[in-house]
């Protein structure tokens, strides 16, 4: 019996998307091979315009800080976990199913970014880690100002671009008011600031950001054509890609194993609460703040406390798990 239902759950079905998922899947191979072959890993990659844009005007590189945010991870889970829990007149996403394919989605992305960097351990560019601070910054933000500001890990593919392009851009496919043409405006314009951000900040390569913006579409594609009503699909593919990106963070000089161990958490603790329950409801924003307060302070503290591997996997698949299990259970408190 567990073995249909389970069948049943993980229906690996594709639909006329495929076509889409086997192109830019393609293209996206054949673009890696080659930057592979051009040996990515140097410490001078741009070529011309690739070169990185670091203007020593303090007002542009805060508004560009600040920018940057909008692909930021934090952002972009909040984002994501927002289409999944609540329903409005302003927001909306009908089905929990689709808004659990946009979170399938950014658990995805995060592990593909993972993966991605540690394979290619590219360096940024120089001084990426570093910012002269404008005159008129008051003292006690200059902790903040670095923060938005420089980049630090390994740079290639852009993680913003490829996590912001898959956000966005799931988002918009799955979203319910306004036209098509205006919701893929809007993600596509978002991208745009957000992949310019990196670039003006010189934190990336115009290489960086575009392979980035490539990937995150090949990876919606692949998720349409295998999870478009299935999110469960995906959350599989995420802890696919979680389990490639946690080996490779292990063979990676960097050794920060637990960061890619948050992502196959995610995908895995996110993936078993909706084979479980499945859930209908959604949250009106105020259930959802409540609901989201506890979940929030996990992923903080696994955040800030950096804890051995299986701590970190067991800790965000709790803290994604609940996020998926939420309506349901406030549905039932109603009751």
């Amino acid at each position: 019996m567990f073995r249909d239902r389970f069948s049943e759950r993980l229906d690996w079905d594709v639909p006329k998307g495929g076509a889409l998922a086997v192109a830019t899947t393609a293209v996206l191979v054949v673009v890696l091979s080659l930057v592979t072959v051009f040996d990515v890993a140097v410490a001078d990659r741009g070529i011309g315009v690739f070169e990185p844009l670091s203007p020593p005007i303090g007002t542009v590189l805060a508004v560009a800080g600040l920018v940057t945010q909008l692909g930021d991870p934090w952002f972009l889970l909040l984002l994501a976990s927002v289409a999944y829990l609540v329903e409005s007149e302003r927001w909306s996403i009908r089905e929990t199913r689709d808004g659990a394919f946009v979170l399938a989605v950014t658990f995805a992305a995060f592990s593909l970014v993972d993966l991605l960097k540690n394979v290619f351990l590219a360096p940024r560019p120089p001084g990426a880690g570093s910012v002269t601070l404008p005159t008129w910054l008051p003292p006690v933000l200059a902790g903040s100002f670095r923060s938005i500001t420089t980049g630090t890990g390994y740079a290639f593919p852009s993680g913003h671009a490829l996590g912001t392009t898959a956000v966005f851009a799931a988002i918009a496919y799955k979203l319910d008011i306004g036209s098509p043409v205006a919701r893929w405006s809007v993600a596509g314009a978002g991208i745009v600031l957000v992949i310019a951000s990196r670039v003006v900040l010189g934190v990336h390569y115009l290489v960086d950001v575009s392979v980035g913006v490539l990937a995150g579409i090949s990876l919606v594609a692949v998720a349409i054509a295998i999870g478009d009503r299935r999110p469960l699909n995906v959350f599989a593919l995420g802890a696919g890609l979680g389990t490639l990106a946690v080996l490779a963070s292990a063979f990676s000089p960097a050794g920060e194993i637990w960061k890619a161990g948050q992502w196959l958490g995610a995908s895995l603790g996110a993936g078993g609460a909706w084979y479980a329950v499945s859930p209908s409801y959604h949250l009106d924003p105020v259930e959802a703040l409540v609901a989201g307060i506890p979940i929030a302070v996990a992923w903080v503290a696994i955040y800030v406390t950096s804890p051995p591997l299986p701590v970190t996997v067991v800790g965000t698949a709790a803290a994604a798990g609940l996020t998926v299990l939420a309506p349901t259970l406030v549905a039932r408190i109603r009751r």
